[in-house]
């Protein structure tokens, strides 16, 4: 596997290009040169928990298979202040969601392997799946390819008992368990059969059939091809959520201060994001997942659920489990719970996070270091054949993407102007002997020039395809490969061991940016 750099695939004014550039005014550490101040910050504070919490991991990474003696010392390390953590987090897709997860996580392996380098001590990744998320649109689909179309069809899944109204961590996963393996069957149709086809599909129906919940399925995805030498964290959890009770305390006692703090945080040059600056930045739970807001003094939800800040500590002191972050306050929680680093990050979420560094000076702490995750393009030999083949280079196809060629009928008669001469010709000739014969000349050579029609289609349709394969490869449905492919596709194309393959690639590469050629 050869992999280079690049950043034709990002527009310079990208986040993922901007972070290490022209966001540097928004944020507390700039990039890796800045870890030993960031480890400084944090060993200055106080993680009582951390044993708990170290005890909460292991018994969470049991589902998964076991750990290396490695990270199983590391641990212990972590819970006696003697370690550190590198972040990043996703949502539960099925089959592992589009690839930018998987590149999220090979980007904090990388990120936590340089760190424990710099710093001398060890910096486990830890990958939060957000479990505590209630959109199942967003994790309930693949794409998969459609013959000679551009096009590729959302395969979703059915809806399930209050989905998209409570937590993806508490919809019953049993009930799609024979959907998923339709889906998988469907992806593979769709794709050419390659001698890694069989043997992925039983590894995949192993995994639905082993799996209790979307995020045992998501993880155990990660596991099994991406490896063993990160932690999968699931913060949808009842001990979890028993440790995040003075979190959440702070949340509701600092809301006035969070509120104005953020209320202020955009500032001209940042991207544009849209973030409910009103919210308390706490969900409830009572069945559904409700958003809390403080209207008049009290906190409230659009199902009428009303509580005095008193009555609302009570309720976070009783039943923590009943509490959950949104997208503002998981950054502070994930800082809260770990001694963190840094967090690993798409563009949209770099997009947020530029506004959450005055939340965190309230909480008297420093953000973490931003560092955007890997984008990545993967191209095949046949990718290449085919980019060869059309004389066209990958970063001018990545820029200019090639069309259909329409079939010109226009153009075809004109070609066969001489052919039509001929024709009338030979009918006149013929009909000399008879007008059965005029007839017979002129329907035998009409029929010649349909066929000629229909070979210079089929040209036209062997060209055409060409351009389809790019497109559903590289750039499918005009986007960047990793925000639509899931790793099925790719595992099936190129191996089992792919992301392996590519994350010691990615590993011995000095790009954020990669071109990774399988």
């Amino acid at each position: 596997m050869k992999v280079e750099a690049f950043d034709a695939l990002y527009a310079s004014t990208s986040p993922m290009t901007q972070i290490d550039h022209g966001y540097g005014r928004w944020l507390d550490y700039r990039g890796m040169d800045e870890i030993e101040k960031r480890a400084e910050e944090v060993s200055g504070r106080t993680y009582e928990h951390l044993p708990e919490l170290v005890e909460i991991i292991k018994g969470q990474q049991e589902q998964f298979g076991e750990l290396s003696e490695e990270l199983e010392a590391n641990l212990e390390l972590l819970a006696q202040r003697k370690a550190y953590v590198m972040v990043t987090g996703q949502q539960v897709g099925v089959y592992g969601g589009p690839l930018f997860a998987v590149y999220k996580l090979l980007a904090v392996i990388k990120r936590a392997k340089q760190a424990e380098a710099k710093l001398g001590k060890p910096v486990l990744p830890v990958f939060w799946m957000a479990t505590e998320d209630h959109d199942f649109a967003e994790i309930n689909h693949v794409f998969t390819t459609q013959a000679f179309s551009r096009t590729l069809k959302k395969d979703a899944l059915s809806s399930l008992p209050l989905a998209g109204k409570a937590s993806v961590g508490d919809l019953e996963f049993e009930r799609v368990k024979l959907e998923l393996v339709q889906m998988a069957q469907r992806l593979l149709l769709n794709e050419t059969e390659t001698p890694y086809t069989s043997h992925l599909y039983h590894e995949l129906i192993d995994l639905i059939q082993a799996s209790r919940s979307f995020a045992h399925f998501f993880g155990g995805m990660m596991r099994r091809f991406v490896g063993s030498d990160f932690l999968l964290f699931d913060p949808h959890a009842k001990d979890v959520r028993a440790l995040e009770r003075p979190m959440f305390r702070r949340l509701i006692e600092h809301h006035e201060a969070l509120h104005e703090a953020l209320g202020h945080a955009y500032e001209e040059g940042m991207p544009s994001v849209e973030l409910n600056k009103d919210a308390a930045h706490l969900f409830y739970h009572d069945g559904t997942r409700e958003l809390l807001t403080k209207v008049d003094g009290v906190f409230t939800t659009k199902r009428g659920h009303r509580f005095t800040e008193g009555e609302l500590l009570k309720e976070i002191e009783a039943h923590p489990e009943r509490f959950s972050n949104n997208v503002v306050s998981r950054p502070l929680m994930q800082d809260f719970l770990f001694p963190t680093l840094g967090y690993v990050a798409g563009p949209g979420e770099i997009a947020y996070w530029l506004q959450l560094r005055p939340l965190f000076h309230e909480m008297g702490w420093k953000m973490p270091l931003l560092l955007p995750r890997l984008g990545a393009l993967i191209v095949s030999r046949n990718d290449e054949k085919k980019l060869r083949q059309e004389s066209v280079t990958l970063e001018e196809y990545i820029k200019q993407p090639l069309p259909d060629h329409a079939f010109d009928d226009e153009a075809f008669e004109e070609k066969l102007y001489a052919y039509r001469a001929l024709t009338e010709a030979v009918s006149h000739e013929a009909g000399k002997q008879g007008r059965r014969f005029e007839a017979k000349s002129r329907h035998v050579l009409e029929r010649l020039a349909d066929e000629m029609r229909a070979e210079s289609k089929r040209e036209q349709y062997r060209l055409n395809a060409r351009r389809i394969h790019l497109s559903t490869r590289l750039f499918p449905m005009d986007a960047p490969q990793e925000r639509i492919l899931s790793m099925v596709p790719i595992l099936n194309r190129h191996g089992l061991d792919v992301f392996q393959r590519l994350k010691q690639a990615y590993e011995q590469s000095d790009a954020e940016r990669c071109l990774f050629y399988v």
